[in-house]
């Protein structure tokens, strides 16, 4: 188990080679869940709203709470796994702490905005489901980034 907790990962070119995959299958998959989360919910938030709210004018009804739960427990399962690696890499970097933590807090934030503030929609309307768009497009957004940040440092043996 040596091979883990080595400093460079440039030392070990398998590991080097599966942690590149790994982003590679990270942003991807951070990427599918933006695309099947707009086929389910729709691409702005007003049509977020009108899933999650219903709409009477429209005669679309609306999410029961426990859909939403299940929805929202499922989908924070993968999305935490997705947080801890890009985390435990980002560790890694050779960045001042107080970049790498001030990323992670904004990142870890709006993972827990997100399911907070949709489960939340419910009372609150309109204002939490722009909030828990505006948290999950962010929190994306952040993955997508910083995955592809350490993948560059990974090509270019700085990681």
């Amino acid at each position: 188990m040596k091979f883990i907790a080595s400093k460079k990962l440039s030392d070990n070119t398998t590991l080097r080679a599966v942690m590149m995959w790994m982003l590679i299958a990270l942003i991807l998959a951070m990427g599918l869940n933006i695309a099947a989360k707009s086929i389910d919910y729709g691409t702005t938030p007003t049509q977020w709203e009108n899933t999650i709210l219903g709409n009477e004018a429209e005669f679309i009804d609306p999410l029961s709470f426990n859909d939403l739960l299940l929805a929202v427990h499922t989908e924070l399962f993968g999305l935490l796994l997705v947080f801890i690696l890009i985390a435990s890499l980002s560790a890694r970097t050779s960045r001042p702490v107080i970049v790498k933590m001030g990323f992670l807090s904004i990142t870890l934030l709006t993972l827990i905005l997100y399911p907070v503030a949709l489960l939340t929609a419910p009372w609150f309307g309109s204002i939490s489901v722009i909030i828990a768009v505006s948290a999950y497009l962010l929190f994306h957004t952040l993955m997508i980034a910083s995955g592809t940040d350490l993948f560059i440092a990974l090509v270019r043996n700085k990681l």
